[in-house]
């Protein structure tokens, strides 16, 4: 999955600028490092039609120069949601016959994840990464009001509202 990028921090300065969702990306080269992954298709178009950059090239160039050889990376560079990675990358997998599937994402987004894929007729395993919940029991004073919690907050809404619509419009269940 996508949405590890910061376009605008990216188009901006000319460099990769990477958001808090960079354990996607380094999850997936440490699995193609180690070789728990043969290949990886790596799933992300543009944000916006008119966005310079577009996200699959731009990973897939950062784990090619990191050592990975490209030949193990497929680029699905035109999904713009998590429905159209899935719906993307099931072709993909057709046409190559792979027979497992693994989904790496965040876990704040992995159900709705998940759920796309099972919608275009796959099951695939789950890798949820950088999780962000905790136990309040071991981190009793982490109740303090922080502004990282709004933004968690946010996270969380925004995922809850992507689940509903999904369901609405029947991307999974």
């Amino acid at each position: 999955m996508g949405g590890v990028l910061d376009h605008r921090a990216s188009e901006d300065s000319g460099q990769l600028a990477l958001n808090e969702n960079v354990e996607r990306m380094l999850t997936t080269y440490d699995l193609l490092r180690t070789g728990r992954a043969r290949s990886a298709i790596v799933s992300s178009g543009r944000v916006d039609a008119s966005d310079p950059i577009v996200e699959a090239q731009a990973v897939t160039d950062q784990l090619v120069a990191w050592g990975i050889d490209r030949s193990r990376i497929v680029v699905e560079d035109q999904a713009r949601n998590t429905r159209e990675n899935a719906t993307y990358s099931k072709k993909i997998i057709d046409d190559r016959g792979f027979k497992s599937v693994l989904v790496v994402t965040s876990a704040f987004h992995m159900r709705r994840s998940i759920d796309a894929f099972h919608a275009v007729g796959l099951e695939p395993d789950a890798y949820p990464v950088d999780p962000r919940s905790f136990s309040l029991r071991k981190h009793s004073t982490t109740w303090l009001p922080r502004a990282g919690f709004l933004q968690d907050s946010t996270f969380a809404l925004r995922e809850l509202a992507g689940r509903l619509v999904y369901r609405i419009v029947g991307y999974g269940a």
